[in-house]
């Protein structure tokens, strides 16, 4: 069975955007990148609210064709135009990009993680997050803890599902971001 992985920055004081959605105080520097593309290169899907998939695909194939863009965005932009992509909208009617296939109900994801193949990495998408909490689907999280404080914004843990996860991982990177892994902890 295959692991659903969400991968997000947060604030300190638990944001995951601004209240506008802004997320220009996230933290992104070589190190942070390196150390996100462990876990990316575990997964075999990206999944994607309506928004974040939105702003990725309005994002990485630009940089796909950018002969200036820096080599660890190039390489991350092929991959995500080659990996299976998994948008959920009720929205999104059709979609253009490569190897999309599209998704109106967050219920579909129990049938995803049956298949066979690697992880299926949600990447932020909190609204979809949620969605996915609700369904106690979700067994593992990447949080990169940014040393900022919003004061007000999109929470990333409302109404979250009650449900167990131990730590797995810490580490500190520069400049002053921690990333926590926590994994789901097994029910006996």
């Amino acid at each position: 069975m295959r692991k659903l992985v969400s991968l997000i920055h947060l604030s300190l004081d638990g944001f995951c955007a601004g209240p506008k959605g802004e997320i220009d105080w996230v933290s992104i520097n070589p190190a942070i990148f390196d150390d996100a593309d462990r876990v990316i290169q575990m997964a075999g899907a990206a999944v994607y609210g309506r928004t974040t998939y939105d702003m990725m695909r309005g994002y990485w194939p630009g940089v796909l064709k950018d002969d200036k863009a820096p080599q660890d965005r190039r390489a991350h932009a092929r991959w995500v135009e080659e990996i299976e992509k998994f948008p959920f909208s009720r929205t999104l009617g059709q979609t253009d990009w490569n190897n999309v296939h599209l998704k109106h109900d967050a219920k579909d994801i129990l049938e995803l993680k049956q298949r066979p193949g690697k992880n299926l990495l949600i990447f932020g998408s909190p609204g979809l997050v949620k969605s996915f909490q609700a369904l106690d689907a979700i067994d593992e999280y990447w949080m990169f803890l940014n040393p900022v404080l919003l004061g007000a914004g999109i929470r990333f843990f409302e109404d979250a599902h009650k449900a167990r996860f131990r730590i797995a991982e810490a580490r500190r990177l520069d400049p002053d971001v921690m990333r926590f892994h926590y994994v789901r902890e097994e029910q006996s």
